[in-house]
């Protein structure tokens, strides 16, 4: 009996641990429920003068469980698109937020801008670290009127490019116009990845002009509507300056940078007295010159004119309705270093060698080149005599070629083979690529088509290029690292810069390129 006595608990013992344990862990049941205040005004217009003040505050009373701590999250419910978001969390009874951010907030719920739609204000209540939630005890209903900066100052008829239609985001969808009154929109649109269709709503009724406009491309591209409805699409555009004026003169473009939250293409680079227009993909088909008012531009236009060489910040934009714009402000922004070297395994490690150089020559931190290494495996650096400073490899080589740079922190980038290499370096971005080229293939009886060049074997002894390859009937040329400054085509036997595009019959062909003396062949096997 006495075994058996130790194992047990008196009966009051074990009420009073149980008791202790209630008194320990309090149960979280609900005892009241948040409830929303009313908001001083149900009715928000935003506009220009408002667009940064304050959004009627959001308030309620708070919810009780048992006194453990809340937090809450608001949402906000468009009763026309059925679309929902969070507008907020929080630990207080309030919720406050600028006229912007909920302008924002519309647009991606679909609101049409200028044109009041009604919103369900709702809340959730909730106890952190655990489930236990719960709806306040009421909504409350709220109409908001979204202001589009976009539109402010075009006085010509304009219309939204919604891309994905019926999907609508003002704020992110782009305006074309009609400034000549003659029935016409045109204008630049940034095309997402992705995207499929488009739609064209009248910026002033925003009802639809027209729908289900199919997209063959994304990037940078103009619309043209007519007035019979039709709509014409132009090819991706890059944009660049190219005159007297810039460092590139009239045969290479200073490339321009876009940034997909203004829409604008921009640069930092000197310029000296001369000239220079906006051209798009380095060529001539599209190009924009002086117009008939200050900073305005015209397809075609005279050249603009600088009379003071010094930095400039110059922004090009395509982006307002139809009507293009562009500015130069002088900066005293630090360009960067003209060059950068390559000192490595293959040259003793010579900081000032001359024959691997790398150049920036728009002077905006953004270096290239082709170079020729002969000596490998190798190693090396990228040296900013300029700046005194080292930059390496920061982690691995991606599979493209490019990787992050780092100065103090950077090692010896790496290469197995030996040949010529077109290499890249950005000194803002930090980071830069290494991809191997050379004289390349490159048409329509190609496997790329004229999109992408395949890029032909090298013999340092003879210096002759070969490739032997299987191609489709049509034509090709040869093309230096995938640049069309350099290219040949024509006769195999005397080819010449820019010369016509070759045909060949299908098959599967040696073809061999002596560019020191101009010559090809291309033998059947």
């Amino acid at each position: 009996m006495k075994a058996l006595n130790k194992y047990i608990i008196p009966a009051v013992l074990l009420f009073s641990l149980a008791a202790c344990e209630d008194e320990q862990t309090p149960v979280l049941g609900l005892q009241k429920k948040a409830e929303f205040n009313p908001m001083e005004v149900s009715a928000v217009a935003i506009n220009k003068s408002n667009l940064t003040e304050k959004f009627p505050k959001i308030s309620w009373s708070p919810a009780d469980y048992n006194g453990a701590s809340v937090s809450y999250t608001v949402k906000l419910k468009s009763a026309s698109t059925g679309k929902e978001v969070v507008l907020g969390e929080t630990v207080e009874t309030f919720l406050e937020l600028d006229n912007s951010a909920v302008n924002t907030i519309s647009s991606g719920l679909g609101a049409l801008p200028g044109i009041e739609g009604g919103y369900t204000v709702s809340l959730v209540s909730s106890v952190p670290n655990t489930e236990v939630s719960d709806e306040a005890e009421n909504t409350l209903d709220l109409k908001i009127q979204p202001y589009d900066s976009k539109s402010e100052g075009i006085d010509w008829n304009y219309a939204y490019v919604a891309v994905n239609y019926p999907d609508f985001d003002f704020e992110k969808s782009y305006i074309i116009g009609d400034p000549e009154g003659d029935g016409t929109y045109q204008g630049y649109v940034n095309i997402p990845e992705g995207a499929e269709s488009f739609a064209i709503l009248d910026g002033k009724t925003l009802e639809v002009i027209s729908q289900d406009n199919t997209l063959s491309s994304d990037g940078f591209v103009e619309i043209v509507t007519d007035a019979d409805g039709g709509i014409n699409i132009s090819e991706k555009t890059e944009w660049g300056l190219v005159g007297s004026a810039t460092s590139g003169g009239w045969d290479k473009d200073t490339k321009m940078e876009f940034d997909e939250k203004t829409g604008l293409w921009t640069v930092v680079t000197s310029l000296i007295e001369g000239e220079f227009k906006f051209r798009a993909n380095g060529g001539w088909d599209i190009n924009y010159g002086k117009g008939s008012e200050d900073f305005t531009l015209a397809p075609g236009g005279d050249n603009i004119k600088i009379t003071n060489a010094h930095a400039y910040i110059i922004t090009l934009n395509l982006a307002n309705a139809g009507k293009y714009t562009y500015s130069l402000e002088e900066t005293d922004i630090q360009l960067s270093s003209s060059s950068l070297t390559l000192p490595g395994t293959f040259n003793d490690w010579n900081k000032a060698t001359k024959d691997y150089v790398l150049t920036s020559e728009a002077r905006d931190f953004i270096f290239d080149g082709v170079v020729y290494i002969d000596k490998a495996p190798a190693e090396f650096k990228f040296y900013d005599d300029g700046e005194g400073t080292w930059l390496g490899i920061a982690g691995d080589m991606a599979e493209d070629g490019s990787f992050k740079i780092g100065e103090s922190d950077g090692e010896n980038i790496k290469l197995e083979k030996a040949g010529y290499y077109k290499i890249t370096v950005d000194q803002k971005k930090m980071t830069a690529s290494i991809v191997a080229t050379g004289w390349e293939l490159i048409g329509d009886a190609m496997e790329f088509g004229w999109d992408k060049g395949i890029v032909m074997d090298y013999d340092p002894e003879t210096k002759i290029w070969s490739k032997t390859i299987t191609v489709k009937a049509g034509k090709f040329k040869f093309r230096w690292a995938g640049s069309w400054d350099i290219n040949f085509g024509g006769e195999l036997t005397g080819l010449t810069q820019g010369g016509a595009d070759i045909p060949i019959s299908a098959g599967t062909y040696k073809i061999v390129l002596d560019p020191e003396n101009a010559t090809a062949s291309v033998t059947k096997q």
